[in-house]
């Protein structure tokens, strides 16, 4: 029903105890200007008289509130005389600080005082829901009531989960780091459903010569008219519930809409209204992916790349030892991680990165990192490219086709004390960015960890062994060990 302030005596449907809410809460919520209305939705009851939770996390919320309690907003004697709006007090303080914005200076410059900090539970009773119209008032931004809010159509999210089993020929290292990855996948499956996705499954299959594409329209039949999130098994480990939240909420609205870890280098993507991935191309990877749905089908595509978190990705036995695991095979790596986090802190220092790494993380270290940083960024973009591109090429690969890979340590001991280099722009310069064509997966999680003497290849086991007996501490890897795992390296200084 509508009630003007005049009608508020005169309601015959309104019980006392009602009236008396009423008439107390108009105080807070009425700004100001004759004739304004308001509208009163059906009273109801709080289940209990239990302490509100809002006054317990205001000290959290500080830097949220901007400009609100604290001032006092009064009237001025530009309000007219007559047919003024009545104040009125609350049933009790409001439990939470929060100023009310005055009105439009069109009108009059009235407002209320700012509400003050009180836990105090609040009475049982009838409690009036009130609120301007929202047609009121000549600017919608001078109105003291929130805007409104629109419900969007919420469809149903499946998530799949996609899991590479290792083959029969896959080494002990391999092994342990598929294992990892189905830990991992189990984990963030439990995760998904919490989040509200509808059917998650971890879908595990040997590797094999089908386009990621072509398996995406696969997965995309699953989700009818809904929406699809679907990530690898390695896919980020160290995401939290409302990171995933995030990706299911995206998924389930109505429009044309994609949300990815990262745009550049997807690992985990939601896409809403999945039935479009019909026209999915057979793209290589998932990499390519939100360039595909912004260029080819439309897509308002936004991603989460300020949660560096989100781009950690278990692709090599490094990045398990880089986001806290331990074991007797990791163990060595550790120690150099370790040293390579102490040159960090030394102001007199200087740390080499060289490979995949960004503006973003370079521009983090020398923030939070004393040494100084002497970064060499090379081949971004490498399992995007496309047909038609220049060959895959590093400045240190050409310096180590003179000089041979057994210069590695030398020469990075020449730029600076300490070294993280991404050895798979190495790899690509030399053999092309088909990873077809490079030392086996096995060869290359015993390179990162330094085994030497584990590394088949010729060229990479005396690249490996360069690195681990040079003058300063070398960790070789991936694109996670220049990117994200530069933070966690740093932060490895503080906590020991």
């Amino acid at each position: 029903m509508r009630l003007g302030v005049g009608d508020l005596e005169q309601s015959p449907g309104m019980t006392g105890v009602e009236r008396h809410a009423l008439r107390r809460t108009l105080d807070l919520h009425l700004c100001s200007a004759e004739h304004e209305q308001v509208e009163v939705e059906l009273a109801w009851t709080p289940a209990g008289a239990a302490t509100p939770p809002e006054g317990a996390l205001d000290g959290l919320e500080r830097d949220e509130q901007g400009g609100c309690a604290g001032r006092p907003v009064r009237p001025t004697r530009n309000v007219e005389g007559d047919d003024r709006v009545a104040e009125l007090r609350l049933v009790r303080d409001a439990d939470r600080s929060g100023g009310v914005q005055p009105r439009h200076p069109a009108k009059t410059g009235t407002g209320e005082r700012g509400e003050r900090m009180d836990g105090g539970g609040q009475r049982p009773g009838g409690i009036a829901e009130v609120r301007p119209q929202a047609d009121v008032g000549a600017d919608a931004a001078s109105q003291c009531a929130n805007p409104p809010r629109y419900a969007r159509p919420v469809q149903q999210v499946v998530v799949r989960i996609l899991h590479p089993e290792p083959g029969p020929a896959a080494g002990p290292l391999e092994r342990m780091l598929a294992d990892e990855r189905r830990a991992n996948a189990e984990r963030q499956a439990a995760g998904f459903s919490a989040a509200g996705a509808a059917d998650v499954q971890v879908v595990a299959g040997s590797p094999n010569d089908t386009p990621f594409g072509a398996r995406l329209r696969a997965l995309a039949a699953d989700a009818g008219a809904g929406g699809l999130v679907v990530l690898g098994s390695g896919a980020i480990p160290l995401a939290t519930s409302a990171d995933r939240r995030a990706f299911v909420e995206a998924a389930a609205t109505d429009e044309p809409r994609a949300l990815a870890n990262n745009r550049y280098s997807a690992d985990a993507v939601a896409i809403a209204c999945a039935a479009r991935l019909r026209d999915v191309p057979d793209l290589a990877s998932d990499n390519a992916l939100p360039r595909w749905l912004e260029e080819g089908a439309g897509y308002e595509v936004s991603d989460l790349r300020r949660r560096w978190r989100l781009a950690i990705d278990l692709d090599t036995p490094l990045d398990l030892a880089l986001v806290g695991r331990r074991g007797p095979v990791l163990a060595a790596v550790h120690d150099r991680l370790a040293s390579v986090s102490r040159v960090t802190a030394d102001s007199r220092a200087e740390l080499v990165v060289a490979g995949r790494t960004s503006a973003d993380s370079v521009a983090w270290l020398e923030r939070h990192a004393p040494a100084r940083v002497r970064a060499l960024i090379e081949e971004r973009g490498l399992r995007t490219r496309t047909a038609g591109q220049r060959p895959a090429r590093s400045v240190l690969g050409m310096v180590l086709d003179r000089d041979g890979p057994d210069a590695l340590g030398t020469t990075l001991a020449e730029l600076g004390d300490a070294a993280i280099v991404d050895t798979r722009v190495l790899l690509a310069h030399r053999l092309g960015a088909n990873e077809r064509t490079w030392p086996s997966p096995e060869d290359r999680f015993a390179s990162d960890l330094g085994l030497a003497d584990r590394v088949a290849d010729p060229w990479l086991r005396a690249l490996t062994a360069s690195a681990a007996g040079g003058p300063i501490p070398v960790v070789l890897g991936g694109h996670t060990l220049v990117g994200p795992g530069i933070r966690l390296i740093v932060r490895k200084a503080s906590t020991g």
